[in-house]
């Protein structure tokens, strides 16, 4: 009986970067990547804006310093904010009140010639001042017009009474000191911003006597402790 023919062993030989199956399988893991990081940024939409670094506040004087970017998805709205590195009008103001990390509208930051509000100084009664911080939305009582009545007894002192002249005004900046707000005399002086068309008749009442009372409105910011 003859003996069965012993096969020889086979070999293992390293691939070789001209096996087709080699390059077939690196294509399609390159493929598959990207095709992944395509689909991941179709998936964001986010893009560069600015929003405010701090509460701005109507007439301020904006900069690239006041805004810090922020990364949003606001589809087709994202044409009406500013958006991260755009260019400023030079002396830019913003014309309304901005809350800290608000996005910035476009239509908020407008150039200085075009500037429809402006600050006024008035003597408010110190009372209408604890509550209120720069930033603080506020309605403007003013004393209304005194009639003379010639039939009162010339001692007779007739109460005070206050209209409103202005609402959704601004507080601008605030009497101050180490302990906070104060007041002397019969008011303190604060500075309020207001619509141009107010500022005539917000001068011509005399404050000396009978200070303004700034109403802070609903939702607006308190003076913080």
């Amino acid at each position: 009986m003859s003996a069965l023919p012993t096969p020889k062993a086979r070999r293992l030989v390293t691939p070789s970067w001209k096996d087709a199956r080699l390059i077939i399988g690196v294509l399609l893991v390159l493929l598959a990547i990207i095709i992944g990081a395509a689909a991941f940024s179709a998936a964001d939409e986010r893009v560069g804006m600015w929003a405010a670094k701090s509460a701005l506040t109507p007439g301020q004087e904006v900069g690239e310093d006041d805004f810090v970017r922020v990364d949003v998805q606001l589809g087709d709205v994202s044409g009406d904010y500013l958006s991260a590195g755009e260019r400023l009008p030079n002396g830019a103001i913003v014309d309304r009140e901005l809350r800290q990390g608000e996005l910035i509208p476009r239509s908020a930051v407008i150039d200085p010639t075009d500037k429809r509000v402006r600050d006024v100084p008035v003597r408010v009664d110190p009372i209408y001042l604890s509550n209120l911080s720069v930033g603080s939305r506020v309605t403007v009582f003013v004393p209304k017009p005194r009639v003379e009545d010639p039939e009162a007894p010339a001692s007779a002192e007739e109460e005070v009474e206050y209209e409103v002249l202005v609402e959704r005004a601004t507080v601008s900046s605030l009497p101050t000191s180490s302990s906070g707000v104060i007041g002397s005399g019969p008011g303190s002086s604060a500075v309020i911003v207001v619509p141009e068309s107010s500022v005539e008749d917000i001068i011509s009442i005399d404050q000396d006597e009978t200070p303004v009372k700034l109403v802070l409105e609903s939702g607006s910011r308190k003076q913080e402790d």
